[in-house]
């Protein structure tokens, strides 16, 4: 591949570039976790059907080159690509809210931040390649861009599957924000504003933060995810030593596939079960229940009303499916609809996010409540996170995600919340939830008393 690369770039200055070659032999994840001391991106779609693992940077865009609003980002990323392409990608995300200023843990994360890996080993349906991607902004000699390409490739990158059996560092600590007496505290004032008529719902989250007795690795994390995930994007963001952003999300914001525009309702949770009968019975009292179906359909009729804007003509279906993770249930309503003619993804992004499922309704007032309740700044959990091309682009809800640094890793889940939610089943719901990293770093909801610590 070294040698493979060109002499100069061709095309326009300041158009990436990608050169691509087969490479059957490698797993994508195994690969990306033999890689040390650079940076490191990884997505996998709910479907499995796309996988990448990226190190390195061909090109960043983030505050400090584009201002923070959808429409200047996603326009920036299509000036760089080449028309009509499916590759090369930027991948990337918002800020839950990307306005509003940096707090508590997430105060080195920027509003939002997206990166065109520098080498990238992708999976689809095509098979398994190694690809470099080359962008040299105006003022940057195209040779020294290919020769840092040509350097990582021959001296820094490891071609082997390895990695993915180091263990994670033993957890020691585990705090709550809010704690349980501030949860409950925290739905009695969501139950007061429902009493006023100011809330339909309000989707209210926590932040459990896991501190080791040593440093995280956020890949080591990954790999330890994605052996308890399934039907979910995966994702990793580790633009720094130090510092990530991870996750496992069942839910998709938006798909765009030309002008085909895909989304989905998805509220309403019910743990697994190991025995077959129970697990069954369990997806037939979601399926049954009021308070979930009342909870899903708000989010069913905000997304119906999203793409009468958006699409010419939409389908639903035609009563929520149960969508079955690894440890819970969720019900889901898919949406899909033609665009109307000059629709762009920051249209659509700006359009269907935040969802009823991570703010509520009205969105106003819910997003002012969570402001005010939640004792710490979201960042980049439930904001968009995915990637764009020139041809096409998707997003997942930053759902299910955690944050590395150091030491620490914080992990933030949340939970819809009706008039008539139990504070108590709601925590528990969250637990639920938060199975996956639990078992990722090696806990499980029975963690003892002296390991845990809560906070408000």
């Amino acid at each position: 591949m070294a040698n493979a690369l060109p002499a100069r770039l061709p095309g326009a200055p300041g158009t990436m570039v990608r050169v691509e070659a087969n490479f059957p032999s490698l797993d994508p994840l195994a690969w990306l976790s033999a890689q040390r001391g650079m940076t490191q991106y990884y997505w996998r779609d709910r479907d499995d059907g796309l996988e990448m693992a990226g190190v390195g940077e061909a090109d960043v865009l983030s505050p400090s080159r584009v201002p923070p609003e959808p429409h200047a980002v996603l326009d920036e990323i299509r000036h760089r690509l080449p028309a009509g392409e499916e590759q090369p990608r930027y991948y990337g995300g918002f800020r839950f809210e990307p306005t509003r200023t940096p707090g508590g843990r997430w105060r080195e994360f920027v509003a939002y931040r997206f990166v065109a890996p520098l080498v990238e080993v992708c999976r689809d349906s095509k098979g398994v390649r190694l690809a470099v991607n080359l962008y040299a902004p105006s003022g940057q000699s195209p040779e020294e861009v290919i020769e840092r390409a040509r350097e990582l490739l021959s001296e820094k990158l490891v071609f082997a599957d390895g990695g993915m059996t180091e263990p994670l560092p033993q957890v020691i600590r585990r705090e709550d924000r809010p704690d349980r007496a501030g949860w409950f505290a925290m739905l009695g004032h969501a139950a007061e504003a429902f009493e006023r008529g100011e809330l339909g719902k309000v989707v209210l989250a926590r932040e459990t933060c896991f501190t080791a007795a040593a440093p995280f690795d956020p890949v080591t994390v990954l790999c330890a995810l994605a052996r308890q995930t399934e039907n979910a994007f995966l994702f990793c963001f580790h633009p720094s030593p130090g510092r990530a952003f991870l996750g496992a999300s069942p839910e998709r914001l938006l798909l765009r596939q030309g002008a085909r525009l895909y989304s989905e309702a998805i509220a309403g949770t019910r743990p697994r079960a190991s025995d077959p009968g129970e697990d069954a019975a369990l997806g037939r009292a979601l399926l049954d229940s009021a308070k979930d179906r009342r909870e899903h359909a708000l989010v069913v009729e905000a997304l119906r009303g999203h793409f009468s804007r958006l699409c010419s003509d939409t389908r639903e279906d035609d009563a929520p499916s149960l969508l079955s993770l690894r440890h819970c249930r969720h019900l889901a309503t898919r949406f899909e609809g033609q665009l109307r003619d000059g629709i762009a993804d920051a249209d659509i992004l700006a359009t269907l996010h935040p969802t009823p499922a991570v703010g509520g309704t009205p969105t106003d007032r819910a997003l002012a409540f969570i402001d005010r309740e939640e004792p710490f700044d979201r960042g980049t959990y439930a904001g968009p996170v995915g990637w764009v091309s020139a041809a096409g682009a998707e997003f997942c809800v930053g759902i299910r995600s955690g944050q590395v640094r150091g030491n620490e890793l914080a992990v933030y889940n949340g939970a819809g919340i009706v008039p008539g939610s139990d504070a108590g089943d709601e925590w528990n719901e969250i637990e639920t939830k938060m199975e996956n990293f639990l078992r990722a770093v090696g806990l499980s909801r029975g963690i003892s008393a002296d390991e845990r610590h809560d906070t408000a």
